[in-house]
Formats: C-alpha cells, structure tokens, sequence
C-alpha cells in the first residue's frame, strides 16, 4: 500500500468520524432544543394552573359570602364557628377603626394648636413661625424679638 492510498484511508476515516460528531452534535442540539421547548410548556401550563387557582379561590369566597349573608347552613357547626371568627374580627377591625379615628382627631387638634401657636408667634418670618434669639448689636445680649431698646446697655435696636 502506498503512502498516497494510506493518506486517503486515514481521510476517509477522518471525514466518517467527522460525519458522526456533526450527528451527535445535532442530535444532542435537537434534545436540547427539544428540552427547552418541554421546559417552556411546563412553565406556561403552571401559569395556567396558578391563574386557574386564583379563579377557583375567588369563586370559593364569593360562594363563603353569599352563604354567610343569607344565612344559610346556619345549624351547621363548621359554619357557626366561622361565622363567630368573622365576628370577632369584625370586632377588633371597629375597635381599630375607632382608634384611628382617635389619633386622626388628635393629630388634627395638635396641628391646629401648632398653627394657633403660628398665629401668635412674635417673630418677623412668616414662614417657620420660630421665634429665633435676637441679639444686642452693641452689646450681644440676648433681647425680646418686640424691645425697642436693649434691656442691657440701652441701646436703640
């Protein structure tokens, strides 16, 4: 055999195992490929399904409402027990809107004791309503914001 046709053989060797790694490599991309699509659908159909459970909740409360606004199977003991946890929240939801209520009403009176204290406020800015410390020019005592003249050295202010 001459080293022409051992070449080839090698080649033809070469390129059939090239053929099967292209088959392999297509092969495994299609699984993957079809892995993905698998993993697709399955996230769409829980979506589903999360969409369905929230249908099926809904319909669930408005079936526990109507029974609990008409009254009905009332003398069954599951019911009545449910019926007294509504009404024991039903309680404490009244007792924690009256307290807000409350401290609405409170804060409300304090603003207006803050604005009426705003009012009456003696200092020239209009806009912070603080009485800021007024100081003596000639002196640097500390005088009220309405002194004409400062109580310490007499000074015209």
């Amino acid at each position: 055999m001459s080293l022409t046709d051992s070449l080839k053989k090698i080649a033809a060797g070469a390129a059939e195992k090239g053929k099967d790694l292209a088959e392999q490599s297509k092969k495994a991309m299609d699984n993957a490929a079809e892995k993905a699509k698998n993993l697709a659908e399955q996230g769409k159909l829980a979506a589903e399904n999360q969409k369905q459970e929230s249908v099926i909740k809904e319909a669930k409360n408005q079936i526990g409402a109507y029974v609990a606004e008409n009254n009905l199977l009332a003398e069954d003991e599951f019911v009545l027990g449910q019926m007294s946890v509504i009404a024991a929240a039903q309680e404490v939801q009244e007792k924690n809107n009256a307290r807000i209520a409350e401290l609405k009403a409170a804060s409300e009176k304090k603003e207006e004791k803050v604005e009426e204290k705003a009012a009456e406020c003696c200092c020239e800015s209009e806009d912070a309503h603080v009485c800021e410390p007024r100081f003596c020019p000639s002196c640097g005592a500390q005088v009220r914001n309405d002194a004409a003249f400062c109580q310490a050295c007499g000074a015209k202010l």
